[in-house]
C-alpha cells in the first residue's frame, strides 16, 4: 500500500490536500510552489543543504508528498525524528 502511495509510473506520487495544515500532523510533508515543507508546530520548514530554514506561516499547501498512510500513522501517535535544525522552533507540547 504504502508503495503504490509513494509512486505512480515510476515518479513521485501528489497526493491532494484534503485537510487544512493546521490539522496535519507534525512530519507531514507538503508542496507549496515547488518547494517541499515539513510541518511542525503550526509552522512549515523548508529542507536546505544546511538543514531547515527558518520557520514560515504558510495557509494553503499545492500537494501532500507525505503518503496519506503515513499521515493517518502520524495522526495515531507516532513520532517522526527531524533533523535536529528543525528544534529551533518549540514544539507544540512544549507550548503547553
Amino acid at each position: 500500500m504504502l508503495h503504490e502511495e509513494r509512486l505512480e509510473q515510476g515518479r513521485k506520487r501528489l497526493h491532494p490536500v484534503t485537510l487544512l495544515l493546521t490539522d496535519l500532523p507534525d512530519g507531514t510533508v507538503v508542496a507549496v510552489n515547488g518547494e517541499a515543507y515539513t510541518l511542525r508546530a503550526g509552522l512549515a520548514h523548508r529542507w536546505t543543504n544546511e538543514g531547515y530554514a527558518r520557520p514560515e506561516l504558510i495557509h494553503d499547501a499545492d500537494w501532500l508528498l507525505t503518503p496519506p498512510s503515513t499521515v493517518m500513522a502520524l495522526h495515531a501517535g507516532y513520532r517522526p525524528v527531524l533533523h535536529p535544525s528543525i528544534n529551533t522552533t518549540p514544539n507544540r507540547s512544549d507550548d503547553a
